[in-house]
């Protein structure tokens, strides 16, 4: 949270129904078991709406949102986060995914899926293009 609190100019916290529903589920002790995944894909399809031509990177965690390619859709990249850190080092905008999932992995998460490349290979090819500027993206 800190992380993105120094970066609100780069980053926009959008509110969507959903994680309205998990925080009250938080405040009453319930599960919210998915409901991540739901929100980003609320946002994802408002975000896809807005414009006809839009494309978007689904950075995830969990394999189970693979498994939802029809409903996330065509226009949406979906890479894992290890493949993403990867593809950062491999652009020498980090120095080395490793030491960040090591670091993760020392707070307790779960990254073992994470050190297995896993995300779609297009979908990565894509990421490479944007990260080297092939695609008028500004750093």
């Amino acid at each position: 949270m800190e992380w993105i609190n120094d970066h609100l100019d780069t980053v926009r916290i959008i509110p969507t129904d959903v994680g309205i529903d998990q925080q009250r589920r938080l405040e009453e002790g319930r599960s919210i078991r998915g409901l991540g995944e739901q929100a980003a894909i609320e946002a994802l399809e408002r975000f896809l709406r807005s414009d006809a031509e839009a494309r978007a990177l689904l950075l995830f965690e969990d394999t189970d949102i693979e498994r939802r390619r029809a409903i996330v859709g065509e226009r949406v990249d979906l890479v894992s986060t290890g493949d993403f850190l990867r593809e950062l080092e491999s652009a020498r905008l980090i120095q080395s995914s490793d030491y960040i999932l090591d670091r993760a992995a020392a707070q307790g998460r779960n990254i073992e899926r994470q050190r297995q490349a896993v995300g779609d290979l297009e979908a990565r090819k894509r990421l490479q293009d944007h990260l080297r500027g092939d695609q008028g993206i500004q750093r």
